[in-house]
């Protein structure tokens, strides 16, 4: 882009380990010791010591060769008398809750996405993990205002409302619920957090009241709920809740609307002239249509949401479905053999939930072992965290 907009001779670069040198000499330009961050001792590193870089710790300088393991170790602030510089702010009014919006309600990012998910939001393999909005709160709070884990619920502040799906969680105080920050309306219909958040913020740093918002939850009836595949991911109309998921080659929307599905998606989707597979019994109803061999939209709906195996149905819209048997077992929406790996817990490498608890039941017990045998917490290690609770509730089903 730089090289475009007319800037070549200052980014000429052909391999990342330039650009590392530039950023750690930048750090020590002008510093001499005012700025906790000086990576400047890293600035002569060749390509192949870049490529070998470890982790290593601020300031890495002249004074500190090969890092620190904690900052401020020898009791001097970054100021010219070495002093810290502790400022008291005034306490701002905090939210209360009353009978009307009786829990507070936290709001942050998950793992695997940034901000309003404009760039992470579309890569393919970041929404394995968690795919769609939800509201997490500690069971007794749940069962207290009647809402269970995986169905719909509506959030509403003095400000406004969302609706998003239910997690439990026995983390969480009671009293307290969490929703995350990162679905707009692009990727959902109504679960744009910011909504609920009043427009204040702290005084001194700006930081807006993200935090601690009053609310109430109760829950949000649909007549029924599912899935719908396509390929391109205009947001859908007339119903009461989608999120989109993107997946490789193909938009995944999660449902939920009144009256009967068939008679929505027909007033979302003219099916003229498309070859129709159609499964319908009881309040299940499920879809698929082909054109010229190639599967065009897969539509999964019932009173209950259905239980499907989302990597195989993704897989029919990326590689033509031959024969009548894979047909068929595209519209039960289950791979013949089943899914062999569960829910993805790593998204490095696409390691799923029952692939690991195979893997400790034969004796990893370590998210070290873990990762020597899966590989799975060994990149970004953000799944670590994961990789350990599934360790300890595997081990008390053992007891």
């Amino acid at each position: 882009m730089a090289q475009r907009l007319g800037f070549s001779a200052a980014f000429n670069w052909t391999h990342p380990a330039q650009i590392f040198r530039e950023h750690a000499a930048l750090s020590g330009f002008e510093n001499n010791g005012q700025r906790a961050f000086d990576i400047s001792a890293l600035a002569a590193l060749s390509d192949s010591e870049w490529d070998r870089l470890r982790p290593v710790q601020w300031p890495v300088n002249a004074q500190h060769p090969e890092g620190c393991a904690r900052l401020f170790a020898d009791r001097r602030f970054y100021h010219s008398d070495g002093k810290a510089r502790l400022i008291p702010p005034e306490t701002g009014q905090t939210a209360t809750v009353d009978l009307h919006y009786p829990l507070l309600m936290n709001t942050g990012r998950i793992r695997d996405q940034w901000h309003t998910m404009t760039r992470t939001g579309a890569v393919p393999r970041l929404m394995q993990h968690c795919d769609e909005p939800f509201i997490a709160l500690h069971p007794e709070d749940a069962n207290h205002y009647g809402v269970t884990a995986g169905t719909l619920a509506r959030v509403q502040s003095h400000h406004g409302w969302i609706v998003a799906r239910v997690s439990l969680d026995t983390g969480l105080r009671r009293g307290e619920l969490f929703v995350p920050m990162h679905w707009n309306r692009q990727f959902s219909q109504r679960s744009n957090v910011d909504t609920l958040v009043a427009a204040t913020r702290c005084p001194a740093s700006g930081q807006p009241a993200l935090k601690q918002t009053a609310v109430r939850i109760q829950p949000i009836s649909t007549d029924w709920q599912g899935w719908l595949w396509r390929r391109d991911h205009q947001a859908p109309t007339g119903i009461r809740y989608w999120a989109r998921a993107p997946q490789q080659g193909v938009q995944r929307f999660a449902l939920g609307g009144e009256g009967t599905p068939q008679s929505w998606l027909a007033s979302q989707h003219d099916l003229t002239g498309l070859q129709l597979q159609i499964a319908a019994g009881g309040h299940d109803y499920r879809l698929l249509a082909w054109r010229d061999g190639e599967l065009a939209l897969a539509f999964y709906a019932g009173s209950q949401r259905p239980t499907l195996d989302h990597a195989f149905v993704a897989a029919g819209f990326a590689t033509p479905v031959q024969s009548a048997a894979q047909r068929h077992a595209l519209l039960a929406g289950q791979a013949s053999q089943g899914s062999a790996a569960g829910r993805i817990i790593c998204s490095c490498f696409a390691v799923g939930e029952k692939t690991i608890a195979q893997a400790i039941a034969q004796g990893c017990a370590t998210p070290q072992a873990l990762g020597n045998k899966l590989r799975c917490g060994t990149n970004c290690g953000s799944c670590i965290p994961e990789l350990k609770q599934l360790l300890i509730s595997c081990i008390t089903e053992k007891i």
